[in-house]
């Protein structure tokens, strides 16, 4: 089942401003369906970045601009290691096969 929230909720739920929110929309952290912000409908994955942008945003004061770079970043790392651990499974598998 996909949530979809508005940007409203989004800003009720990270406490973020409407303004902060379409910041990280137009520096590509995250892309809602539609095509204003009135019509912007947010799914759960999204708010993750949102919230994970928030943080890196007070806690490390980066810009928005920093904040997508190390977003897309992490998400490469992300990919690599669940990768990495799949070609290591069938690694082990053949490795068994030997004798």
């Amino acid at each position: 089942m996909d949530i979809h929230i508005t940007l409203q909720e989004v800003c009720s739920h990270t406490g973020l401003s409407r303004e902060t929110v379409i910041d990280i929309v137009d520096h590509g952290i995250v892309e809602p369906q539609g095509e204003a912000p009135e019509q912007w409908l947010f799914d759960d994955q999204c708010l993750c970045i949102v919230q994970r942008a928030r943080r890196l945003h007070q806690d490390l004061e980066l810009n928005w601009q920093g904040i997508a770079l190390v977003i897309e970043l992490l998400e490469q790392r992300d990919r690599l290691i669940s990768e990495n651990e799949a070609l290591l499974r069938r690694l082990q598998r053949f490795d068994s096969h030997q004798p």
